[in-house]
């Protein structure tokens, strides 16, 4: 720590004793990076682009901190109220420490306790826990327009995501949910398959050369960035992957490490892991913008009628630049930006867990495996896979809606009551959040036979699970107007993706190797590596 004295005597502290002298923060940025890497002809550009965070984040610290201590204030006083008088029987005290410690086995505990819809404190706020699959439904369905995003408790929005589907409101979620939809179409899906066989084969040829043992997690991240990034920018995105994939990367662990955090710190607040969040999104918003400037340029000279540019892209981003609102209207750069980043953000996180549980499942089930190859040599013969195939790989797909019922990604969704309203027989405030544990929804005995076993057949004819869209023991994307709008995307991507894999491999547990267990944060990811034996078939 010695040798970072000139760095650290730029921090300091205010009067008060907690808050950061910002005007500082540049400066020691500078120190510390002067004395990590040494002087170097790229110490420059670094330093340069340090100090622009820094700036950036003063003024936004200024602009907050009014705000911030609003909040602080409410948040306390909130504390110190009791719970609302019109919630359903719950926990008593605070159950932030309960949550935040253990959330699987709170919201089970809490569910066995007082069934399908309790209501607690929890951090301050009014909560209601709901495992029950008919007011699940009045939340998302019925009454969608009173249970919003803004204000959700747990769930804290992001520079990164910006204002995009994942978390606005109102009008601005409404006409960006219809300049979206075109680009979701069937036809329009099907154009993605080939990029999403062609990586996963290149995967298989370079990382997974049996024999081999690997981390499948970390693999399925990038693959399936890579996918989301070649069906929103095509080929033109296999330019900018070294620059995107170590940002992106950057970003989710940050907000892994967030979202385990007992204190949530304001992405403003100047704090080192902060400050390289902001870098790290300033790289993304660069890299985008590049994309979007450089394809209007194309489709303006296709307009045009110059050679070699008319029907040349099929992507995402083509498609968002073309479409037009009622009006005539297109969406502005900021808010195509925000749309693309939750396509990477939302298409890259839960398609690689979907896909690391599914194979965990089926390495503990060697004859899955041989179904899965077999129906695909039945299918599709001496052809490649193709999104054509999709539709017709019926145990294939039976085994990616079973590990969404066991193991969601989304395991839980969140949404805010922006009125006073009445849900199960009980008055609830306005400002309250509703938690639908889809976790405990698709285990629950009362609607799911052997509840808690891997079971594909159940989804097959004969079997006894209702198909998806008359199930409403499950929600695996969400229902109603804000049902997640990349289902079809993510359901051909995990058929096809399963499909060339277990078409050419063997997945197997490594003897004494430790099962991974589900970790609640904000998605339902795996608790450490999912590493698997991978051979030849």
């Amino acid at each position: 720590m010695e040798t970072n004295g000139a760095a650290a005597e730029n921090i300091s502290v205010s009067g008060d004793g907690w808050w950061p002298d910002v005007a500082n923060l540049g400066r020691a940025l500078e120190s510390l990076t002067g004395l990590v890497s040494g002087p170097g002809p790229g110490d420059t550009e670094l330093v340069q682009a340090l100090l622009a965070v820094s700036w950036k984040m003063q003024v936004r610290s200024l602009q907050n901190a009014v705000e911030t201590a609003q909040d602080a204030a409410t948040r306390v006083q909130n504390l110190l109220t009791p719970v609302a008088p019109g919630l359903p029987p719950g926990p008593s005290g605070d159950a932030a420490l309960a949550m935040a410690g253990d959330p699987l086995r709170f919201i089970e505990d809490t569910t066995r306790q007082y069934g399908g819809f309790a209501g607690f404190k929890l951090a301050g706020e009014n909560v209601v826990l709901v495992s029950d699959p008919k007011l699940a439904k009045e939340i998302m369905i019925d009454q969608s327009s009173i249970f919003i995003k803004s204000g959700t408790a747990l769930f804290p929005g992001s520079s990164l995501a910006g204002n995009g589907l994942l978390v606005s409101d109102g009008d601005v979620w409404k006409r960006q949910r219809r300049l979206s939809n075109p680009a979701f179409r069937r036809a329009a899906v099907d154009t993605y398959g080939k990029a999403m066989v062609d990586l996963t084969n290149e995967m298989l040829d370079s990382e997974w050369r049996p024999p081999a043992n690997r981390d499948l997690f970390e693999d399925f991240k990038l693959l399936t960035l890579r996918i989301v990034v070649s069906a929103l920018f095509g080929n033109s995105g296999k330019e900018g992957m070294e620059e995107v994939v170590p940002a992106i990367t950057a970003a989710f662990e940050f907000f892994q490490r967030r979202a385990t955090s007992m204190l949530i710190v304001p992405e403003w607040f100047p704090t080192p892991d902060n400050v390289q969040y902001t870098l790290s999104v300033e790289k993304l918003d660069r890299a985008i913008y590049r994309l979007i400037n450089d394809r209007r340029k194309l489709l303006a000279s296709a307009s045009k009628g110059d050679a070699g540019t008319e029907g040349r892209f099929r992507d995402l981003l083509t498609q968002y630049l073309q479409v037009r609102d009622d009006d005539g209207t297109a969406m502005d750069d900021q808010s195509l930006r925000d749309e693309l980043m939750t396509l990477m953000i939302a298409g890259q996180e839960t398609s690689a867990i979907l896909l690391s549980w599914a194979c965990l499942f089926l390495a503990q089930h060697p004859h899955m495996q041989e179904r899965i190859a077999k129906e695909v040599d039945d299918v599709v013969g001496g052809a490649d896979v193709s999104s054509a195939h999709a539709g017709k790989l019926k145990y294939t797909e039976a085994v990616v809606l079973e590990t969404m019922r066991l193991t969601p990604p989304a395991w839980i969704i969140g949404r805010c009551a922006c009125a006073a309203t009445r849900l199960g027989g009980y008055d609830l405030p306005a400002k309250t959040t509703a938690l639908i544990s889809l976790y405990n929804l698709h285990r629950d005995p009362k609607h799911w036979p052997r509840a808690e076993s891997f079971d594909p057949d159940r989804w097959l004819p004969g079997g006894d699970a209702k198909p998806p869209k008359d199930n409403e023991s499950y929600w695996p994307y969400g229902a109603g107007p804000r049902v997640c709008i990349g289902e079809g995307f993510a359901m051909m991507e995990g058929i096809l993706v399963l499909a060339t894999i277990f078409r050419r491999r063997k997945l197997a547990v490594p003897s004494g190797g430790r099962i991974a267990q589900p970790q609640p944060v904000i998605t339902l990811r795996p608790d450490g590596p999912v590493t698997l034996n991978i051979s030849s078939r």
